[in-house]
This record gives C-alpha cells, sequence and structure tokens, in this order.
C-alpha cells in the first residue's frame, strides 16, 4: 500500500514538473511570436523608395545607356544569378537537413 502511494506520489511530482516545462516552453513561444510580429509590422512600415515604387524595371530603365552597356559586358548580370542560385541552394539545403547545418 505504501509502495504504491509513493509510486503514485512520484508520477504526480513528475506530472507537475512536465506540465511546469511545458508552460515555460509554450510562454517562451509565445515571447518569440510576439517578437517576431512586431519585427515584421516594423518592416512593413518602412516605406518604398520612390525610384523602387514601380519595381526594378522602371529603375533599369532609368539608367545610362552606357552603364548597362558596362554591366552588360562584365558579366555582372551572370555573376548576380550564380550568387542567387548559391543563396537558394543554401535556404534549401537548410529547410530540407531541418536547419542542422
Amino acid at each position: 500500500m505504501l509502495s504504491e502511494f509513493t509510486e503514485w506520489l512520484v508520477n504526480l511530482v513528475k506530472a507537475f514538473f512536465g506540465a511546469l516545462w511545458n508552460f515555460v516552453v509554450d510562454a517562451f513561444i509565445g515571447l518569440v511570436e510576439l517578437l517576431v510580429t512586431a519585427l515584421v509590422s516594423l518592416v512593413s512600415a518602412i516605406p518604398v523608395p520612390s525610384f523602387m515604387s514601380m519595381g526594378l524595371q522602371s529603375f533599369y530603365g532609368q539608367l545610362d545607356p552606357g552603364i548597362v552597356y558596362l554591366c552588360a559586358a562584365s558579366g555582372l548580370p551572370g555573376a548576380l544569378a550564380i550568387i542567387g542560385l548559391g543563396y537558394g541552394f543554401r535556404l534549401v539545403r537548410k529547410f530540407v537537413t531541418l536547419f542542422q547545418w
């Protein structure tokens, strides 16, 4: 009878600390959610510059033709494409390995 009571008491204490740990984890997740929501609202409050309000095409359309030629001749579009592909590969790798790398 006494062993059953102590076993019940040990299980009760384990359940209490398990519930307390779950409460702490949920509170931390709630705080992180509030922080991310505040960060998103802060970033969305930043106004778009006037030269980019119509997109990048209008920005590139306003460039001098000489600058556009020099960028194309130096291979800048290809270099930016390779950098973008590398960054995309890194993000995909992070998601596939569940942020272990």
